[in-house]
């Protein structure tokens, strides 16, 4: 019985052969390997979810003046794994719902000409 070669391109400047194995039984410590990557690759997420504080008080700060803190008003919130996560802030200057944007981690409003960023502060 012969065993493919599967040829895989990395970059565009290197590919690497790898021999296909189907059908094969893993060994305890490729088992072991496997499990160790996702748990590595699991830890190394961040989370970055808006958590709403146990007093129920959400303060922000505008990005662009970031020398005075804003009390914020809670517009949406939804339960996970016991905890309230905020889906929607209501803007300090024009009162529509803000959404959480992950990559800014902040909360963001288009509705009033430039965009405003408004991260989350402790108070």
């Amino acid at each position: 019985m012969m065993k493919g070669v599967i040829k895989q391109k990395l970059y565009s400047w290197s590919i690497k052969y790898l021999v296909d194995i189907m059908g094969r039984r893993q060994t305890m410590m490729e088992k072991y390997k496997q499990q160790m990557k996702a748990f590595r690759k699991k830890k190394m997420k961040l989370d970055n979810t808006p958590f709403l504080p146990v007093d129920g008080n959400v303060y922000v700060m505008n990005s662009l003046d970031p020398t005075k803190k804003i009390k914020a008003e809670v517009t949406k919130t939804r339960t996970k794994q016991h905890r309230e996560i905020i889906e929607n802030l209501a803007c300090p200057v024009c009162g529509n719902p803000m959404g959480w944007d992950k990559a800014w981690e902040a909360f963001i409003c288009v509705k009033h000409g430039k965009k405003a960023i408004y991260e989350i502060v402790e108070e």
